[in-house]
């Protein structure tokens, strides 16, 4: 028996019965306690994690009576997924796996993988940079499941599936399969869950589903093509139906920023069993990339209030909002800092919108791609910025994305991926002025630089490990000399 399944059997007899009763009743006090028995049996930093949980269910937080809602409506299956998959082997078990092999490896490590095994999709939205290419790139079934076993061997157990289409995928039912104890998030336009599928991923328990919304009929079909705003409203009610956790991925762009901020399209989602929701900002990318439809630095600033009126609501399990809530991430989560994307080609890129790559998983590890020089440069920087507020090197910190790509000379991975660096920087460079200050209204003037203070080096291994590790980590870090 491996550490892993060793420390997962240790857990589950030990919270074997509080588990039960949270899939079988739901219940916010049964949370509580399920969270404090595994606090008791984790370690650092996860253990005060897992404190600070039990402490918000016993307290009957908003987000967490949201949740305990939630799995009372949901299939026992996908709530005993989320427990055992989601809480258990990737935050409680994967996290010491995670400390030890950044010991082993030097290098700090990301905590999930965005994977696009695909680029075939079966609409043609706007501004969307996968939708030049059919079938032309693909993973294999080989491949996808060599990539999920490399991070599993890390102590990672969450990914989220993007594309393209995940659903588009010949293998994406295989993968969930044969993972059955990793979680994924799948970021999908909803238009191929009939009901034979959300049975199927009800039966499964170890998805959710990321529907893409613009806003409501009018908004979603100009943006994604006539009809897919009622296909989405076919995969709401077949996922309901089986009781399959799903959430929305909302756009945010400039011409439906108005619909954004209004109580309305919420409470629609709310009402219609949306249980959690990721707003983008529309980012610039891609051979057809405009800035047309970034939103306004003015707008930005607004939407900021709305999400996080949101979040902080308890209307859904969670909101976040990118790139708004970076205070709460410490910065940029790319690199392998938090995360990376694996592409349908098989290269390696910061993030789904930063389209340039070093590495390619058919040539290096996974392991060799993390610590890579590219890579680590990203680590070493992050935060690129002291305000927080302005966490990404696209639109916030441009200098430095044109800086990392040149230094590292990073091949573009798409037809006009190169226009983000070349002519569109000028554009680029005045949006981050403008941005920012909004920014540092936020930062300095009402508080959060005080209560979110910046620290260089948190996703550095040997910065983190002269400034911020913890004693346990030292003590480790002295045993392997």
């Amino acid at each position: 028996m491996n550490l892993m399944d060793s420390m997962k059997a240790m857990m589950m007899k030990q919270a074997a019965k509080l588990v039960a009763n949270v899939v079988r009743t739901g219940d916010v006090d049964q949370m509580a306690g399920l969270f404090s028995t595994l606090s008791k049996l984790a370690k650092e930093p996860v253990k005060s994690g897992l404190k600070k949980m039990a402490d918000g269910a016993k307290e009957h937080d908003p987000m967490y009576v949201s949740w305990s809602k939630l799995f009372q409506k949901a299939n026992p299956k996908v709530v005993e997924k989320v427990i055992n998959n989601l809480i258990i082997n990737e935050f409680a078990v994967g996290e010491k796996v995670r400390q030890e092999k950044m010991h082993e490896y030097k290098t700090v490590l990301p905590k999930l993988a965005v994977i696009s095994p695909t680029y075939a999709c079966n609409l043609r939205c706007v501004g969307c940079y996968a939708a030049l290419y059919g079938h032309k790139y693909q993973l294999s079934k080989e491949e996808m499941f060599s990539i999920i076993r490399q991070f599993n061997d890390l102590g990672i157990y969450f990914f989220i599936i993007t594309g393209g289409e995940p659903y588009f995928y010949p293998y994406i039912y295989d993968v969930f399969k044969e993972f059955n104890d990793s979680f994924f998030m799948t970021y999908t336009n909803g238009t191929l869950i009939d009901d034979e599928h959300a049975k199927l991923l009800s039966e499964l328990g170890n998805v959710t589903l990321a529907i893409s919304i613009e806003g409501f009929e009018e908004m979603t079909d100009w943006r994604r093509g006539k009809g897919v705003f009622n296909k989405v409203k076919e995969a709401w009610n077949n996922l309901n139906k089986y009781g399959v956790i799903f959430g929305a991925s909302v756009t945010a762009t400039r011409v439906n920023h108005e619909l954004l901020m209004s109580d309305e399209f919420w409470d629609y989602l709310a009402q219609n069993g949306v249980a959690y929701a990721w707003v983008f900002q529309f980012m610039p990318v891609g051979a057809d990339a405009s800035m047309d439809l970034v939103p306004t630095p003015e707008q930005r600033y607004e939407r900021f209030r709305k999400t996080d009126e949101l979040r902080l609501s308890g209307k859904f399990a969670f909101v976040a909002d990118f790139w708004n809530h970076g205070f709460l991430t410490h910065g940029c989560l790319a690199a392998g800092s938090k995360y990376l994307h694996i592409n349908a080609k098989g290269y390696a890129e910061p993030c789904v919108f930063q389209q340039f790559a070093v590495d390619n998983i058919r040539e290096k590890s996974i392991i060799e791609i993390l610590k890579s020089p590219f890579f680590e440069a990203y680590k070493r920087t992050i935060p690129y910025s002291q305000n927080l507020f302005r966490p990404c090197p696209i639109i916030d910190n441009p200098k430095v994305f044109r800086s990392m790509v040149n230094k590292f000379n990073a091949i573009a991975q798409h037809p006009g991926s190169e226009r983000v660096i070349t002519d569109l920087a000028p554009e680029l460079d005045k949006l981050s002025e403008d941005w920012k200050v909004y920014a540092d209204k936020l930062w300095y003037e009402e508080g959060y630089s005080e209560k979110y203070p910046s620290k260089r080096g948190v996703y550095n291994y040997e910065t983190r490990m002269r400034r911020y590790a913890s004693n346990e980590e030292k003590l480790a870090l002295d045993k392997k000399g």
